[in-house]
């Protein structure tokens, strides 16, 4: 009967041992179904100045970014094979690009000297012009090896509707690695160059209203 009882518990050993090491191994296993880690790029306002002799410093209004069909969320997006865009898996955008190309476009503008104020869409008072963009374009094309940025734009005329200017701003840059983190900083590139145009597009146009405005307040008096 002892020598039972030593023999069971001795199997009582082995199996609790056994059990620890099969959960050890168990716990050292990779999780199959962790998701690995996402990477998120922004997209920053730069530091550009625009050069406005004899603009009188103006109020704007810059209200939210249209962006195309897919352009809606923060995917990364890239073209594997023609007519065909994918997301990047493992990295994204911290916010929407229109979103973060409206707030680049605010804050460079509040920079210049000849810009009183930005405004967004809630925003009343007194307008001296607004600025209506559309984002259609803002991928990676793994093809060529560039990333191409479209943004359409137009300055309007709160009171009428009418635009003072309009363009378009279409440009790719090459990428040196098909990865993410080129694709952002390509981005950030053309982002740059875009919001210059816009800059210089919008001093032009608000100098030229400015002088008009003036022209037309000086006629009656030059008649009299």
């Amino acid at each position: 009967m002892t020598i039972h009882r030593r023999i069971g518990a001795r199997l009582a050993r082995a199996g609790l041992a056994g059990l620890c090491a099969l959960s050890l191994a168990a716990c050292a296993l990779p999780r199959v179904t962790q998701r690995p880690a996402q990477t998120e790029y922004r997209l920053l306002p730069p530091s550009v100045r625009q050069d406005a002799a004899g603009l009188r410093p103006v109020v704007l209004r810059v209200g939210a970014i249209g962006a195309a069909p897919g352009l809606g969320g923060v995917a990364m997006l890239y073209s594997a094979q023609p007519l065909q865009l994918m997301p990047y898996r493992d990295s994204r955008w911290v916010a929407p690009p229109a979103d973060m190309i409206a707030s680049a476009l605010r804050q460079a503008l509040a920079r210049q000297p000849w810009v009183a104020a930005v405004q967004g869409d809630a925003m009343s008072g007194r307008v001296d012009g607004a600025l209506d963009c559309h984002l259609d374009a803002l991928e990676h094309d793994v093809y060529s090896g560039k990333v191409r940025l479209a943004l359409s734009c137009q300055l309007l005329d709160v009171r009428t509707g009418d635009p003072f200017a309009a363009w378009d701003f279409d440009a790719s840059r090459g990428i040196g690695r098909q990865d993410a983190r080129d694709y952002a900083q390509a981005a950030q590139d053309l982002l740059d160059r875009a919001v210059s145009m816009a800059l210089s597009h919008t001093a032009s146009a608000l100098r030229v209203e400015q002088q008009a405005a003036a022209a037309r307040g000086a006629a009656p008096q030059a008649a009299r």
